[in-house]
């Protein structure tokens, strides 16, 4: 659901839309169709209400109702949105060369992801060519405080962002090594600005390792990051933090490209 935290806009929301896109927003990987009855439910909404918004979407083609199952799944406007939003994203024609080089040095999965309402958003992956590798998970969302590309975004905030964040998020352990202590992550976040580079060391998924980096905008703020992520049994911990300090320079590069002259001059940051 879309957050609802007291420091954002609600009070010039417009109901009947914000339902609308709470509706969209349900539908991931993991739930790919659903019928009225199951939005009514997770959304504690009318199914009277569900019903005629779900009709309106469909109208527009953002959904389609399956004749045989009567579930909705999502329409081709979807996608076409989807794919307008990457061909006109500076981040990811700028980055796409470095992430390739990247890929290419470590032989390992390369992610560039933004922040996205509380979550980090795979924007585009390089899947490492090894049989045995971590997934790409291109378009699919994770965690900030228990990722590589999480943390190295939240580092860059300030503590009351990050605090407002985790808040509406909350610090769901994945596994025994997530963080679940908001004054620990914070001095984790500590290390990160320091350091240039973030490891998620089996924090969000047991046998993955990961090193990621921040991508700063034109602001010195940023709404992305880099990452290389691995099996923990192909890399241990010197040659994790030897890929950190690659995935570092290469997202500083990344940055550098992003403010030159031929840019946008901006992270976009997806909403």
């Amino acid at each position: 659901m879309l957050n609802t935290s007291a420091s954002d806009t609600s009070g010039y929301e417009v109901g009947a839309v914000r339902k609308a896109l709470e509706i969209l927003c349900q539908f991931s990987a993991a739930h790919p169709a659903h019928s009225v009855s199951d939005l009514s439910r997770s959304l504690d909404m009318p199914k009277s209400t569900a019903y005629n918004l779900l009709r309106t979407l469909e109208r527009l083609d953002f959904l389609r109702q399956d004749p045989v199952d009567r579930r909705y799944r999502l329409g081709p406007r979807v996608f076409e949105l989807g794919l307008l939003y990457s061909h006109k994203s500076s981040l990811v024609s700028v980055a796409y060369p470095y992430l390739r080089k990247l890929a290419d040095q470590t032989r390992e999965t390369v992610k560039l992801g933004v922040s996205s309402n509380g979550e980090v958003l795979i924007l585009t992956a390089i899947e490492s060519p090894f049989q045995l590798h971590t997934r790409g998970d291109e378009g699919l969302r994770a965690a900030m405080h228990c990722t590589g590309l999480g943390k190295a975004i939240l580092a860059t905030f300030e503590d009351q962002e990050v605090s407002q964040v985790i808040a509406g998020r909350g610090l769901r352990p994945l596994t025994p090594n997530t963080i679940t202590d908001l004054d620990r992550l914070l001095v984790e976040l500590a290390g990160i600005r320091a350091r240039g580079y973030t490891l998620d060391i089996e924090e969000n998924e047991v046998g993955v390792v990961c090193a990621a980096a921040p991508i700063a905008d034109s602001t010195h703020r940023t709404a992305a990051a880099l990452s290389v992520s691995a099996p923990a049994s192909r890399m241990d911990m010197t040659q994790l933090k030897a890929c950190a300090e690659l995935v570092a320079r290469t997202s500083k590069l990344i940055a550098a490209s992003l403010r030159g002259p031929n840019s946008r001059r901006r992270v976009p940051q997806s909403t």
